[in-house]
């Protein structure tokens, strides 16, 4: 166990308790400590088998120069105590209050697929995309509409680099601020080609602009690089972790 990450996880659930805050979760305490999952776990674990401070009220304690603090503090670490073994078993507590379903969510992102997998087809049949033989000589029938790909390229790796972002512990700052970047400029992308494609069907224009169709065209090769560096960065960010708890 490394003592100097138990340190700090004691010292910042102490300034917590003394400020009269809730204790820190474990990803404030990897923000803070910069240390694994896996140690601040063993961190909070060994914090929860260490007893409570004594109470104020406890006649060892000699000479107490304020007796609300000590009260106040005392409480703080049977909050803390009970908290980080809570935390350590992997459970939260329970709250009265209800939090909202996430279920609104299908029918919100069913809507949203549609319409934004119709732009994105539509735009590729404007610029150039279409239907091919992929096995020509070999097998004829064998055909797809390559259209298909601008949409399954861009919206799915914003999705795969939005969790990287914000549901992943343990990544690194350098791949969450690489996730962050490229999830925020594959919707800024994905908003374009959704605008470009309604301004040319609104204008009665049925074969894009040059400049659009070398944009679109550049969209699979782009979004291959940056989902091959991303999952290269999670990958070795992984790696670090699992090497570290064999430490």
């Amino acid at each position: 166990m490394n003592n100097d990450v138990l340190d700090q996880v004691r010292e910042a659930i102490a300034t917590a308790a003394t400020e009269g805050k809730p204790p820190p979760g474990r990803p404030t305490l990897i923000r803070l400590t910069g240390a694994t999952d896996y140690q601040i776990r063993q961190a909070l674990a060994t914090l929860a088998t260490e007893p409570p401070a004594p109470s104020a009220l406890d006649p060892a304690v000699p000479n107490p120069q304020d007796h609300q603090e000590l009260v106040a503090a005392t409480a703080g670490d049977k909050v803390a105590t009970a908290s980080l073994r809570a935390d350590a078993a992997g459970g939260e507590f329970a709250s009265s209050y209800r939090h909202p379903r996430p279920w609104p969510l299908l029918l919100i992102g069913l809507g949203a697929a549609v319409a934004v997998w119709s732009g994105w087809v539509g735009l590729g049949e404007l610029t150039g995309f279409g239907v091919v033989r992929l096995l020509p000589g070999l097998w004829d029938q064998l055909q797809i509409n390559t259209a298909v790909v601008l949409s399954l390229s861009v919206e799915a790796y914003g999705g795969y680099a939005l969790r990287c972002w914000l549901g992943s512990i343990g990544l690194s700052a350098r791949t969450r601020k690489f996730a962050r970047r490229s999830a925020i400029t594959s919707l800024v992308v994905g908003a374009g080609a959704q605008i470009a494609y309604h301004l040319l069907i609104a204008a009665n224009i049925h074969t894009a602009p040059w400049p659009v169709t070398v944009l679109v065209a550049s969209v699979p090769v782009l979004v291959l690089g940056l989902a091959s560096a991303l999952a290269w960065m999670v990958t070795s960010d992984y790696h670090r972790s699992f090497t570290s708890k064999e430490v």
